[in-house]
C-alpha cells in the first residue's frame, strides 16, 4: 500500500506535465554545467605553460630542465633571464608558473643540504596551478630519487609562492567549483519548487490522496526524485569533467560523489525549510537565490575561509558548498589521505540529515494547515450551492 501510494504520488508530482519542473531538474544544471565543463577543458591538465630561471649550469640543472621538458602535463615555454622577467609573465598570463634553478644546485645536493628550488605560480588560477605545481614537485622528487636515492631521503626540496598576491589571498574560479555551486543553488531552487507545489496550486488534499493519507509518503514522494536525479546529474557532469582531469581512484570518487549527495540532500533540504517557513513559493526562490547564488563567492575557492571577517567565515561554514569543495580538492590534489575527507564528511551528513528532518517537520505543518484551508473552502462552496 505505502509503495502503491509512493509511485503514485510521484507520478502526479513529476509527470504531470510538468515542465518547469523537468527544466530546473535536468535541463538548466546539466546543460549549464556540460557548457562550462567544456569551457574550462582545453588546456587544463596538457601543455601548462611555465617558465624557468636557470641560475645554475650543472648536470642536476640539465637533467631538472629535460625532465619538466617531457612531461606531458608541462610546455617549458620561457627561459627567463631573471626572475622579474618571468613574474610579468606570470602576470600578463604568457605562463602559469615558473620555476627557479638556484646557484650551486648541484653542489648543495651532493652536500646532502637539500637544496630549495621556489616555484612561483598565479593566484587567479587555481586549478591549472595546482596541476603545474604538483607535476613540477613531481617531477623534481622523481629526478631526486633517482640521484641519490641510496645517500637521503629527500635530496630536493620545493616551496611554493603565489605571484601578484604573495599572501595566497585569490584562487581562481575553478570549473568543478562553479559546476558544483551551480547544482548547489539548483537544488535549493528545485527543493522550493516541489515543496511549493501542491501548496500553490492548492492541491495539498489531493496529493495526500494520492499519498494514501501519509505525510510520510507525500514528502518522500517529493524529495527521492528530485535527489536522485539531481546527484546523478552532477556525478555525471562529474566523471564527463574527468577525461581531462587528473584520475581519481575509486575511494577518492565515492567520497566525492557521496559529498555531492549530502550537498544535494541538505540544500533541497532548505528549500523546504523556506517554504515551511514563508509558505510562499516567490519568497522562498528569492531566499535561496539569495542565499545560493553568492555562496561560491564565501565558499574558500576565491578567497581563504579563515582569512574572511568573522560573520562571513560563520556564513561559509553553514553553507554546504563549503565542505563539498573541500572534500573535492582533497580528492582532486591525489596523494592525500581519505580520513580528513570523512571528518568533513560528517559535517556534510550532519546538515542534510538536520535540514530535512527540519523541512519534513515544518512541510507537514503547512500541509495540514492547506489541508484544514481547503477542507474548509470545500465545505463553504457545498454550503453555498445548497443554500
Amino acid at each position: 500500500m505505502l509503495l502503491k501510494g509512493l509511485l503514485k504520488t510521484v507520478r502526479k508530482i513529476y509527470f504531470s506535465h510538468n515542465i518547469v519542473l523537468w527544466m530546473i531538474l535536468v535541463v538548466l544544471p546539466v546543460g549549464v554545467s556540460v557548457f562550462t565543463l567544456d569551457m574550462f577543458s582545453s588546456q587544463i591538465v596538457q601543455h601548462v605553460p611555465i617558465g624557468i630561471v636557470r641560475q645554475d649550469d650543472s648536470q642536476l640543472a640539465n637533467r631538472l630542465e629535460s625532465k619538466l621538458r617531457s612531461s606531458p602535463v608541462l610546455k617549458v615555454s620561457m627561459m627567463c633571464s631573471d626572475m622579474g622577467e618571468c613574474e610579468h609573465a606570470v602576470i600578463r598570463g604568457d605562463i602559469q608558473s615558473f620555476l627557479v634553478l638556484p646557484n650551486e644546485l648541484e653542489r648543495r645536493a651532493l652536500r646532502l643540504e637539500s637544496p630549495v628550488i621556489p616555484v612561483y605560480s598565479s593566484g587567479q588560477n587555481y586549478l591549472v596551478n595546482m596541476f603545474a605545481t604538483k607535476e613540477i614537485r613531481a617531477v623534481l622528487s622523481a629526478v631526486g630519487s633517482e640521484l641519490f636515492t641510496g645517500q637521503m631521503e629527500d635530496p630536493v626540496k620545493t616551496e611554493l609562492h603565489s605571484i601578484g598576491n604573495v599572501e595566497g589571498n585569490y584562487q581562481g574560479f575553478l570549473a568543478l567549483g562553479l559546476v558544483t555551486a551551480l547544482f548547489h543553488l539548483a537544488a535549493m531552487i528545485v527543493g522550493v519548487y516541489v515543496a511549493s507545489f501542491a501548496l500553490r496550486d492548492h492541491r495539498v488534499k489531493e496529493m495526500l490522496g494520492y499519498a494514501n493519507g501519509s505525510r510520510l509518503t507525500f514528502w518522500l514522494a517529493s524529495v527521492l526524485p528530485m535527489n536522485i536525479i539531481l546527484w546523478l546529474g552532477m556525478v555525471g557532469c562529474y566523471a564527463y569533467s574527468h577525461r581531462v582531469l587528473a584520475p581519481m581512484t575509486f575511494a577518492e570518487f565515492v567520497i566525492t560523489a557521496s559529498a555531492q549527495l549530502f550537498m544535494i540532500l541538505a540544500c533541497s533540504g532548505a528549500g523546504f525549510v523556506f517554504v515551511g517557513v514563508v509558505g510562499v513559493m516567490r519568497i522562498a526562490t528569492g531566499a535561496a537565490g539569495v542565499i545560493g547564488s553568492p555562496a561560491f563567492a564565501f565558499a574558500g575557492q576565491t578567497f581563504p575561509v579563515m582569512s574572511m571577517p568573522v560573520a562571513v567565515r560563520c556564513f561559509a561554514f553553514i553553507l554546504p558548498l563549503t565542505h563539498t569543495l573541500k572534500i573535492q580538492s582533497m580528492m582532486l590534489l591525489g596523494d592525500v589521505s581519505t580520513e580528513p575527507a570523512w571528518e568533513v564528511m560528517k559535517i556534510l551528513i550532519g546538515m542534510a540529515v538536520f535540514w530535512n528532518v527540519l523541512g519534513a517537520f515544518l512541510m507537514s505543518m503547512r500541509w495540514k494547515q492547506h489541508l484544514r484551508r481547503e477542507t474548509a473552502f470545500e465545505a463553504a462552496k457545498v454550503a453555498e450551492v445548497r443554500s
